[in-house]
């Protein structure tokens, strides 16, 4: 059957810089669509365009959830070493007093980074990649020491820039000729991209007109992410009519389309083993989930928390996510009451530990951490803000908004009450919409056009 066995030989491809590493972020996002494509029976790629200066890089990656045969990194391929595993053993090395050598867990050379403060070499099986300190330079070698591929970091706002770029960003030299981060990609896409590839940019609010360019006249299977409220300003978010658009919210979805936009709906991440219908009450116990960034607004809650104790509140809040700096920066901030909780980043968060999931996020377009409580059984209590939490709560009599801080302390007064009990039936229905089955039937249909 020639429609299977194209099905079957079709990749899942996200492309995207990877410039920081987050497990709240969009490599969230990213890891569930490495687990969708698992789940299909497909090869799953994770197409990393700006160079990774970091020793070992898969390694971070790897943590996230990707596996290592997922990664590729656009710069580094163009070296034959590239990719190789790490296999240099330290003495081996001939070094200069004072260089410093980091070695990967197994023992291997990941770096060295030279005494006279000129540069650093990563490694594979040799050293592909120097890091050149002063000239904040880039230069990519072959196993057999010739040079591959240069690079060099360009502030667009700063300097002029030999080829167009919209952002700071590396551009290259190879073969005489100057490539932006984006051109290269297009090369590398040139020799390794195949007609039943779905590809995925998780970026659409950096334009990229070469590969616009690229993805149609070669006409493959592309789509962009919306990720976030674009409606908030339309001008700055760079859709454009030709391109379509995988956009991570039922309501935002309908509004586009509705401008002439070609949308399809896909939540950013699936449910599983959902948790069991309960009443639940009398609530003392919140979770908050998420990197603590300004958006979060996550002082609000705290202030709120410090209040409530105050006034004889026994509701507990803990907190996942956030950089040690973040916390400790948190921490100083206030005089926090043994009522509130910092755990920082964890592999999973223990949603089944809690009895309500709280956000006073300013915006949220799916709310990813909030869908992931619901269907863990969890009651929610939401910011009043517009797209997810507002099309959350009319959805289920579960999730409660509020505007303000007192609002917010009133309201966990009264589910404080000994006499307050509430069924997660709705909460536990609304999560089952983006079951694992639903979203892989959607990627289904995505991969579809190719038959």
């Amino acid at each position: 059957n020639k429609r299977e066995r194209v099905y079957i030989m079709s990749r899942i491809v996200t492309i995207h810089p990877a410039k920081e590493i987050h497990r709240y972020g969009f490599e969230s996002t990213q890891v569930y669509r490495a687990r969708i494509a698992r789940h299909l029976g497909l090869e799953y790629v994770h197409l990393v365009s700006s160079p990774q200066l970091r020793p070992d890089w898969k390694k971070d990656l790897i943590k996230l959830g990707f596996l290592e045969k997922e990664l590729i990194c656009v710069p580094h391929s163009f070296s034959d070493i590239g990719h190789a595993d790490l296999s240099v053993k330290p003495e081996s090395l001939t070094l200069a007093d004072g260089d410093q050598v980091e070695l990967n867990e197994d023992g291997f050379v990941a770096s060295v980074t030279l005494a006279d403060g000129s540069g650093r070499y990563y490694y594979t099986k040799g050293p592909f990649l120097f890091e050149d300190f002063k000239e904040k330079e880039l230069r990519w070698y072959h196993g057999n020491g010739e040079l591959a591929l240069e690079g060099r970091f360009i502030d667009p706002f700063k300097e002029p820039s030999p080829v167009t770029i919209f952002y700071p960003e590396y551009i290259y030299r190879i073969g005489g000729e100057i490539r932006s981060e984006e051109d290269l990609l297009v090369k590398f896409l040139a020799r390794w991209a195949q007609q039943t590839d779905l590809f995925i940019r998780d970026q659409q609010i950096v334009p990229k007109p070469s590969l616009w360019r690229y993805m149609e006249n070669t006409d493959k299977n592309y789509y962009e992410v919306v990720h976030e409220n674009v409606m908030r300003d339309l001008r700055l978010a760079n859709l454009r009519k030709a391109n379509r658009y995988l956009v991570a919210s039922e309501v935002l979805t309908d509004t586009l389309a509705k401008q002439g936009y070609d949308t399809k709906f896909l939540p950013p991440m699936f449910t599983e083993n959902p948790g069991q219908i309960k009443e639940v009450g009398p609530v003392l116990d919140y979770c908050l989930v998420g990197h603590m960034g300004e958006g979060k607004n996550v002082e609000l809650v705290i202030e709120a928390f410090i209040d409530l104790y105050k006034r004889g509140s026994k509701a507990q809040i803990t907190f996942y996510g956030g950089t040690e700096e973040r916390l400790a920066e948190l921490q100083n901030q206030y005089d926090l009451p043994p009522t509130i909780h910092f755990k920082g980043i964890v592999n999973e968060v223990p949603y089944h530990l809690h009895q309500c999931y709280l956000s006073a996020s300013y915006t949220e377009l799916f709310a990813n951490a909030c869908v992931e409580a619901l269907n863990q059984g969890l009651l929610a209590l939401l910011s009043d803000v517009e797209i997810a939490h507002r099309f959350y709560a009319g959805q289920s009599n579960a999730i409660n908004l509020f505007k303000t801080k007192s609002e917010l302390i009133q309201k966990i007064e009264e589910m404080e009450e000994p006499d307050f009990y509430l069924s997660n039936e709705k909460n536990l229905a609304l999560a089952s919409r983006y079951s694992l089955e639903k979203v892989a039937q959607t990627y289904r249909e995505l991969l579809d056009r190719n038959f």
